[in-house]
């Protein structure tokens, strides 16, 4: 694809699903003592999803998995939804968008399996990590310089602000943000 098309579909980009296991995290999937799976997240994509929030962009997670890890992310980072345990995640793009008012169009979604590729082809601009299954790295519209686990949200989230010509304002607002209180031990 065409670095023009690709600024054009960035800049269109209003709302950003991901897929969890293997690009919000490594894709290592860790059991607890009782078989709950548990969850690694990178720190640059957790502030990425701020950076996006604070620039007036919507997120949402899409897995065919599940867990509380999942439900906590979304919730803290204030991700509009949060669909676990789905199969068909072009369906899932296709209601998010749908019940937030956006088109397909203004749509991104970051991918890292095989799973994800419906979804990759149905958007404005289908994602795929640097080290996804090799189908979806050849359907995706962009792929990121960070494996899954690695940054690839953060790094998705600033080409988009830089695209749309809003990087250095946003920044400005992620660094100038308060410090909670603090408690006394």
């Amino acid at each position: 694809m065409a670095p023009k098309d690709i600024d054009q579909r960035l800049r269109k980009t209003r709302i950003i699903v991901c897929d969890v296991d293997g690009v919000l995290t490594d894709g290592g999937v860790t059991f607890d003592a009782d078989g709950r799976p548990m969850r690694t997240f990178q720190a640059r994509d957790l502030a990425g999803f701020t950076l996006w929030r604070l620039a007036g962009g919507q997120s949402a997670l899409v897995s065919g998995l599940g867990s509380k890890a999942m439900e906590t992310l979304a919730d803290r980072w204030q991700c509009a939804e949060c669909r676990m345990w789905t199969k068909d995640k072009r369906r899932a793009c296709e209601e998010i968008a749908a019940a937030h008012g956006l088109g397909l169009d203004e749509m991104a979604f970051l991918g890292d399996d095989i799973i994800d590729l419906r979804a990759v082809e149905a958007v404005g601009l289908g994602v795929a990590v640097a080290d996804a299954a090799p189908k979806l790295l050849a359907a995706a519209d962009l792929v990121t310089h960070a494996a899954g686990g690695e940054g690839a949200l953060r790094e998705l989230v600033e080409r988009i602000l830089v695209a749309q010509g809003r990087f250095d304002q946003v920044l400005a607002a992620y660094c100038s943000r308060e410090d909670p209180p603090q408690e006394d031990d």
